[in-house]
């Protein structure tokens, strides 16, 4: 059975700022240095995103489909592959981001599902177990600001 990660966190902010941040460029850019997107907003959409481009190529890319989006409630991904110009290609990969609202505050759960067993795959569970909890405060952090 493959694994997968759960994390989660309580921003001030509506289902449609997370959204944004999730999905729009200048955001993606500002709270998690995000070089490049293409992301297209609609079930079936492309979501790809990369960061550390310089001239000698792009060192990490995540791309994939958006399975099912809902500017009230959530954003799924699948077929989600992790490109890092020093490591195997990895994946696929499912993503969903599920957002609740609540009158003063939404609550974000991210759970990334697809982790196959093994050595290769170990480095990269390990370093988004311990990912997600940062990128949800640096998320945070810019929505609250």
């Amino acid at each position: 059975m493959k694994k997968f990660i759960e994390s989660e966190i309580r921003i001030r902010a509506t289902v449609t700022q997370i959204l944004d941040a999730l999905l729009e460029l200048d955001h993606l850019k500002k709270w998690w240095g995000v070089d490049s997107a293409l992301i297209e907003k609609k079930d079936g959409g492309i979501y790809t995103i990369t960061w550390l481009k310089s001239e000698h190529g792009i060192k990490f890319i995540s791309t994939g489909r958006i399975k099912l989006y809902d500017r009230t409630s959530h954003l799924h991904l699948e077929d989600m592959v992790y490109i890092n110009s020093e490591k195997p290609i990895l994946g696929p990969f499912t993503i969903q981001y599920n957002i609740e609202s609540h009158k003063s505050f939404s609550i974000l759960k991210i759970r990334q599902g697809g982790f196959e067993k093994g050595p290769k795959h170990e480095w990269y569970y390990k370093a988004v177990m311990e990912g997600w909890p940062q990128a949800l405060v640096m998320l945070k952090n810019y929505l609250e600001k």
